[in-house]
């Protein structure tokens, strides 16, 4: 049998936006920016009162978290398992609704003897 090496990482996800981004890296980068765009002209209008300036640094800080996810979800890979890390959450939570019931002895329970 033959083998032949393919140049091409098959198992990559494929940046489908200048060569850069993934549809699902827009995605989360669209959502991010679409939850910022909801609150932060709230805490403008609550802090331009006090100073211009303290607005803005509030509106950053503020908006510090959302990043923070987005970038977590989106953007770091989990290189153990080959994986980014929104795909590996789903899989590690995902892992504890496959496993069975497991019950001690040889005798079965009630509920199993009709089967």
């Amino acid at each position: 049998m033959r083998k032949v090496t393919v140049p091409i990482d098959m198992s990559s996800e494929q940046k489908t936006l200048l060569g850069v981004l993934s549809k699902r890296q827009l995605i989360y980068l669209i959502a991010g920016g679409a939850v910022v765009y909801a609150y932060i002209p709230v805490i403008w209008n609550l802090t331009v009162g006090f100073n211009a300036l303290f607005a803005i640094i509030t509106c950053f800080i503020s908006a510090l978290p959302v990043a923070a996810v987005v970038a977590v979800l989106g953007f770091i890979r989990k290189s153990k398992y080959h994986m980014y890390f929104d795909r590996y959450l789903i899989t590690k939570y995902g892992y504890k609704k496959q496993i069975g019931v497991w019950r001690k002895g040889r005798k079965p329970a009630k509920w199993m003897e009709g089967m």
